[in-house]
């Protein structure tokens, strides 16, 4: 049975925000924002890499610097790009590559316990009521297969990751497990 639009909105936000840490995030005029993101910065003192940022958009540190502060506006063409950077980032295999490549560095190297909310059970039919039910769902993963599913995430998005999720679910927890919308991904 195939997700709804919202469910699978919800499903695409859940796995961005699992995998990356980061919220999905909304494309809008707010450049600070949007800069933020694709420019991430050394530490919370200095969150935008602002040197980064101007050799990538052609424009100087300063000018960069007064976006940040909000004393002055990116030009129009300069507002679509960082509004399409931020979309691709997201949506593509290219963007979701680049994402993954920055923070698997952050990645421990030792076992970590994925827990999934979502509405799921050893059944293929979501509304079977007697398997299937909203609840979260604990998976111990090893550095392997977290890379594993972050390679599935680039690969195939959100779909990809689930179902990565699904393989690995139906061989080490339960026969046949299923995902019908994940609405929550964590690692502890």
């Amino acid at each position: 049975m195939a997700l709804s639009k919202e469910a699978q909105a919800r499903q695409l936000a859940a796995m961005f925000e699992g995998l990356t840490g980061h919220k999905l995030p909304e494309v809008s005029r707010d450049t600070k924002s949007m800069l933020k993101f694709l420019f991430p910065g050394q530490s919370d003192r200095f969150p935008i890499a602002t040197k980064l940022a101007a050799t990538k958009l052609g424009v100087s540190q300063g000018t960069v610097q007064r976006w940040i502060r909000g004393a002055q506006n990116p030009r129009a063409a300069i507002t679509q790009e960082l509004t399409k950077r931020v979309r691709q980032s997201v949506t593509t295999k290219r963007g979701r590559g680049q994402l993954a490549k920055r923070i698997q560095s952050q990645i421990p190297t030792r076992q970590r316990t994925i827990r999934i909310n979502a509405l799921q059970g050893p059944s293929a039919d979501p509304t079977d009521k007697k398997y299937v039910a909203e609840r979260f769902s604990n998976l111990d993963m090893s550095p392997s297969e977290q890379q594993q599913l972050y390679d599935a995430w680039v690969q195939g998005g959100d779909t990809g990751a689930t179902d990565y999720l699904t393989g690995l679910y139906d061989n080490r927890y339960v026969d046949g497990w299923q995902f019908h919308g994940i609405k929550g991904v964590e690692f502890r």
